[in-house]
């Protein structure tokens, strides 16, 4: 059932998974989101669109809360799979009709009773006409609602919205509204997940109220890890202030970390369909991909359609090229899907750095090729691939990717691989060290 709003408990270690229709107390008042929100609602439509855990309810709570005496909120929260229409619409009845202007009204009014959801849409847009003062109608959570009768009616309810209300819209992906339309009236405003993130200097501040001291290299590290995002740093801060060694929590972060994981598991990939999930699973061993390599890493073809939904959906899948045709995962949540591809199909793993080495080889990327087959366990044939091109490198004045490629060997592995050997060789030459370059050669003969 669509509810309003009410009061959430409160958040604390006992808590580790932070609902986005939940507020964790303690979070930054974050002044510059709340003016871009003030600058946002003199449009006729407001879109709120980020990942899961971006901090759009805070946001809107936060914003509402401090709303003036000049124009009342009225605040309705979708609840999970959200497939009746006449709930919904009476939820935002009841929110229009109510007598409070706190986002979280004690009373619930019944101006609903009675009606089908087609009376309740036009009873919406009279309510809204008939206000004495501006209303903006928040709608949170709204990538909930499955009716999609409810959805084409919210379309016209924004269509016919009167000039004294505004909307806002909070969602995890784009509504399916006339979106573009609203753009070219220059009626709608948007806040995306690049807006939500928070800065370094917020980070500082996040962690500074948790009463965490961290070093300035330890706050960069964090914030990079986490990419701004608002619930992984949330997440990050619990731990640390019980930690008795926050340096290195800090270096040994990643999606790995058991309260990231299962938010991740729960917001994002059992909410996938079981392809996508496993797409997502296998994919995740490369750092980037396209869709002929996901189709060949998946075992099936399409991928590049689902990664392209993915993106669309804020799944944190980010597309690295104007022309969206390579992504990239979240760091957290590709940590998080090796670590699950491990688990459920370990037995895979070296089937799949194979295919990936050799996709990466027969494209030109021997790096990433070498990098894989040493993931695979195929050390001798890594082997061989560097020495194939060492050479080449260092003419090309590449000498620091040898060193690269050298330094994810095991120490004294050249002693088991002349071809390694003569690498080591090609990259000691490059940099004048002729005694140490004859040493390897004479151990790779």
């Amino acid at each position: 059932m669509t509810t309003l709003t009410t009061t959430p408990p409160e958040e604390g270690l006992e808590q580790p998974l932070w609902r986005e229709g939940s507020v964790a107390r303690g979070l930054l008042d974050r002044d510059q989101l709340l003016q871009m929100l003030d600058r946002a609602v003199t449009k006729r439509v407001t879109v709120i669109s980020a990942p899961p855990g971006s901090g759009k309810t805070s946001l809107l709570r936060g914003w509402a809360n401090r709303s003036t005496g000049a124009r009342r909120v009225a605040f309705v929260s979708v609840d999970r799979d959200e497939q009746d229409a006449q709930r919904f619409w009476s939820a935002v009845l009841d929110a229009i009709c109510s007598p409070a202007r706190s986002v979280d009204p004690e009373t619930r009014p019944t101006a609903s009773t009675g009606l089908d959801d087609d009376q309740l849409v036009h009873r919406v847009l009279s309510e809204l006409a008939e206000q004495g003062e501006p209303v903006v109608l928040i709608i949170d959570d709204l990538h909930e609602l499955r009716s999609s009768d409810a959805v084409a009616q919210l379309d016209r309810v924004l269509a016919h919205l009167p000039s004294c209300a505004q909307v806002v819209l909070s969602s995890r992906r784009d509504p399916p509204i006339r979106l573009h339309q609203l753009r070219l009236a220059d009626e709608l405003a948007e806040i995306r997940a690049g807006d939500l993130r928070f800065t370094e200097r917020e980070t500082q501040e996040l962690l500074a109220a948790s009463g965490t001291t961290l070093s300035d290299a330890g706050t960069t590290a964090l914030h990079q890890r986490t990419e701004g995002w608002v619930a992984g740093l949330r997440l990050a801060a619990i731990s640390l202030s019980g930690h008795s060694d926050p340096e290195r929590f800090v270096a040994e972060f990643s999606g790995t970390d058991r309260a990231i994981g299962e938010y991740l598991m729960a917001e994002m990939l059992e909410r996938q369909p079981s392809e996508v999930q496993s797409m997502l699973l296998r994919t995740s061993l490369v750092d980037r991909m396209n869709g002929e390599l996901a189709d060949l890493l998946a075992g099936r073809p399409g991928c590049e359609q689902m990664l392209l939904e993915l993106e669309d959906a804020n799944a944190f899948v980010v597309s690295l090229d104007a022309r969206r045709t390579w992504f990239r995962y979240h760091q957290l949540l590709a940590d998080f899907l090796r670590l699950e591809l491990r688990r459920r199909s370990a037995d895979e793993l070296s089937e799949l750095h194979r295919r990936a080495a050799q996709w990466f080889a027969d494209h030109g990327d021997v790096v990433e090729a070498v990098r894989h087959r040493l993931a695979a366990g195929d050390w001798t044939d890594a082997a061989r691939l560097v020495a194939d091109h060492s050479f080449r490198w260092v003419l090309d004045g590449q000498a620091g990717t040898i060193d690269a490629v050298l330094q994810a060997f095991p120490e004294g592995a050249s002693a088991d691989h002349p071809d390694l050997a003569l690498a080591h060789a090609a990259a000691d030459v490059n940099q004048g060290r002729l005694e140490e370059a004859a040493a390897q050669l004479a151990l790779a003969e």
